[in-house]
């Protein structure tokens, strides 16, 4: 496919703006070809990435030097950029970090509760550059719930994370791939490809149940045995109730866990989809799938492995909590006393908040843990001498395992609702189950 590029493109692709510029532009050359682009779109909407990475490819990083020069010459990020990671491999907590207990090596020395690692982590050079640049930091994967600033329906965007890009696409209706990087923000362009294309962003697959999907559980699991059946397909869901924003941020990571759901519909609820003729762009489904109870029962028992019902720690915040989940946790927690590690994860912009209403000391009280800014996968490990976990994250029970390097051991995974990981740190026991 012929590419075109504007003469503004093809000046930059020749290096006449300098290296930077040049090699943003290589990687977005290499993005069209891909993806089977034939050009590059304008972004008009807001972008993130994982920092300190300047590109999705390592044939297009650039060292410091020249992001430090591009940043005294007054370089700025063309769209409202945020981060969505901290700038560093194992990431500790930005709050918190004093008693999470982890060392992402295994080695004798809880590095991530250093005082001085965490007090380096947090003034890594690159990311002082990128503020500088107008990046905005929030460390969270669920970012687009503390921005306070979000596109609008149409924009084109571009995003990272799993539970973010369903979030821009099918719940904001604005448009985005999971192609958020510093070459795609800095010259606020991307390949116009996928979401970007309206005939793109139709459903194409019918999803039914044979159960109201209601409980945040159920939205958890129904999101990742979606993933599984769909895949990159857009899939249109029915027999659902009304989500909450929580059980939005589970089902968006859990499909894009599951598979690879970028976008998707839900009659009467998502933007683009005020009915199911719409969600379908006027056409038939090419397929039909029942998401039924055995289909649940498979995705659950996938989820959970265990072989002990004794559980070593529990966490929850994955995505990150928000406010509400918070408070709901904290009313639960009052006047109680867990048994267990109790790890809290949120948003680092919602620390004080939580603070300041008392949700913090209720936390600390119950001999819990709130920290922001990371999650157990990400930080790399799990404390020293924990086996099993007991989470309510369809995602972190995917991917918690493939972070533990231990193979004679093998971090062991209790997964169920927020209720059945309150239970087994106040009891050290698990109880959940199917129902």
């Amino acid at each position: 496919m012929d590419l075109k590029l504007t003469d503004e493109e093809k000046r930059m692709l020749q290096g006449e703006d300098g290296v930077v510029p040049r090699l943003c532009m290589e990687y977005l050359v290499e993005l069209c070809e891909v993806a089977g682009a034939d050009r590059l779109i304008d972004l008009d909407g807001t972008g993130d990435f994982h920092t300190p990475m300047t590109a999705m490819s390592p044939f297009y990083e650039f060292p410091i030097e020249e992001l430090r020069k591009i940043v005294e010459q007054g370089a700025h990020f063309k769209i409202p950029t945020f981060a969505n990671k901290a700038p560093f491999l194992f990431q500790p907590p930005v709050h918190g970090w004093e008693h999470c207990n982890v060392c992402a090596f295994q080695d004798d020395a809880n590095l991530q509760s250093d005082p001085a690692f965490h007090e380096k982590a947090m003034r890594d050079e690159w990311y002082e550059l990128y503020r500088r640049m107008g990046m905005m930091t929030t460390h969270s994967c669920a970012n687009y719930l503390v921005d306070t600033y979000l596109p609008t329906m149409g924009q084109h965007c571009s995003w990272n994370e799993s539970s973010a890009v369903p979030y821009c696409n099918a719940v904001l209706g604005a448009r985005s791939n999971i192609d958020g990087s510093f070459a795609t923000c800095f010259l606020g362009k991307t390949a116009y490809y996928d979401m970007h294309i309206t005939e793109n962003r139709y459903a194409t697959v019918l999803v039914k149940t044979e159960r109201l999907i209601k409980s945040d559980l159920e939205w958890d699991v129904f999101g990742f045995a979606v993933g599984e059946d769909a895949g990159v397909h857009v899939p249109c869901l029915t027999g659902t109730a009304k989500p909450t924003t929580t059980q939005l941020q589970k089902l968006n990571a859990a499909m894009n866990t599951g598979g690879a759901v970028r976008m998707y519909h839900i009659p009467g609820t998502t933007p683009e989809a005020p009915t199911m003729e719409f969600a379908f762009g006027g056409k038939a489904p090419e397929r039909e799938t029942l998401v039924g109870e055995a289909e649940l029962r498979k995705a659950y028992e996938t989820l959970n492995y265990h072989g002990s019902d004794t559980v070593d720690m529990v966490y929850l915040g994955c995505p990150h909590l928000n406010i509400v989940d918070m408070m709901l946790l904290a009313r639960k927690l009052e006047g109680k006393k867990v048994k267990i590690p109790f790890y809290i994860m949120t948003a680092p912009w919602l620390y004080d908040v939580a603070k300041n209403i008392g949700y913090l000391k209720i936390f600390e009280d119950a001999g819990a843990h709130l920290m922001t800014g990371t999650c157990l996968a990400a930080m790399g490990a799990v404390p020293k001498g924990v086996r099993t976990i007991a989470l309510d994250s369809a995602k972190q029970a995917y991917y918690i395992t493939g972070c533990y390097p231990d193979e004679d051991n093998k971090l062991e995974v209790c997964y169920g609702s927020q209720d059945d990981c309150i239970d087994a740190a106040l009891t050290g026991r698990w109880h959940g189950e199917w129902r």
